[in-house]
């Protein structure tokens, strides 16, 4: 799709807003210079940053980042994703990026950004689409070493398509394809964490004070992990999961969001890395060790994300699972 033809005649709307379907279409699509906007009925659904959020003050500007998903809503407007959070300041929203590489001699660290060895930033909206039916953007990102000299190591392609609900839920997908820049492969080594993840709000951090002698979630945990395994944040982690769910409180009531791992994906059902006491998690087929990203081998990946105001139901989960999976 050419994005120059897709957005002429968009209305002009909120100074340099430009949103991209009817008033009267379920979905819309908002475009500014800072970021991407997909709403329902008026009510935000997501945001991709284009550029960096502001850097809070204090805090070193190598965290900075940009080619994330943040905020993500639930249906009663509730943020389940957090940018810069003081216990992780490189962790933002929906992000992607591998944390033990190497390249023609270089290891490289696109995850933790004060390493200053790699990072991973956007780089253009190749798509914009909105209807009845769906809508959302396809973008380019890059995953750059930043050891003299920089070079660009991968470019990754999302789409990002937002679907209409009845308003109980949220659903969105995320298709991620990584494809190398150059002629020398990267080789993703074996790591306990790497790939897509969700990054939850600060106030979800597990009290250090809260019981776990026996290495399961307590009821003081602001947040807990659910898998399709009925297995929690402990007993939960490195597991080969369908789906996984993190559940917080905000304003004293549930939250939840769950992502799915299409059946298609490399290594699937993907192991999933959850956190003992942070809110994040993400899929990482590295925990099954090592493989490459080359001309030849590009990384393609599918997930579906669910933010409900509740906790998650199991059941209903494996239903939607198993009609996602049906319909691919």
């Amino acid at each position: 799709m050419n994005l120059k033809r897709t957005i002429m005649g968009c209305l002009l709307i909120s100074g340099s807003m430009r949103s991209l379907s009817a008033a009267d279409e379920p979905l819309s699509v908002q475009i500014s210079a800072q970021r991407i906007e997909v709403s329902q009925h008026g009510q935000l659904v997501l945001a991709y940053n284009k550029e960096s959020p502001i850097v809070p003050e204090g805090v070193d500007p190598v965290y900075h980042r940009s080619g994330f998903l943040h905020p993500v809503v639930s249906p009663s407007g509730k943020v389940v994703t957090a940018t810069f959070p003081r216990d992780h300041l490189h962790q933002h929203g929906i992000f992607s990026a591998w944390v033990k590489t190497r390249w023609n001699d270089r290891q490289i660290n696109f995850w933790d950004l004060a390493g200053r060895t790699g990072r991973v930033l956007h780089k253009e909206v190749t798509s914009v689409f909105s209807g009845d039916s769906k809508a959302g953007f396809e973008v380019d990102l890059i995953h750059r070493s930043l050891v003299e000299p920089e070079t660009d190591i991968l470019s990754e392609h999302w789409t990002v398509t937002v679907y209409p609900t009845d308003g109980r839920y949220r659903c969105f997908d995320l298709q991620t394809t990584q494809t190398a820049l150059t002629d020398d492969p990267l080789t993703v080594e074996e790591y306990h964490y790497g790939g897509v993840a969700v990054r939850g709000p600060g106030r979800w951090i597990k009290p250090q004070d809260a019981d776990s002698s026996e290495g399961h979630a307590t009821d003081r945990e602001p947040s807990r992990f659910l898998n399709d395994s009925g297995s929690d944040r402990i007993l939960g982690n490195h597991q080969h999961s369908r789906w996984v769910s993190l559940t917080g409180e905000i304003q004293g009531e549930a939250v939840s969001i769950t992502v799915l791992c299409h059946p298609y994906n490399f290594r699937a059902p993907q192991a999933a890395r959850l956190h003992p006491s942070k809110p994040y998690f993400c899929y990482a087929p590295c925990v099954d060790g090592e493989f490459v990203i080359d001309a030849d081998h590009p990384y393609q990946a599918s997930y579906r994300y669910l933010i409900t105001d509740a906790e998650p139901d199991p059941a209903w989960l494996n239903e939607q699972w198993e009609s996602w999976c049906s319909s691919q």
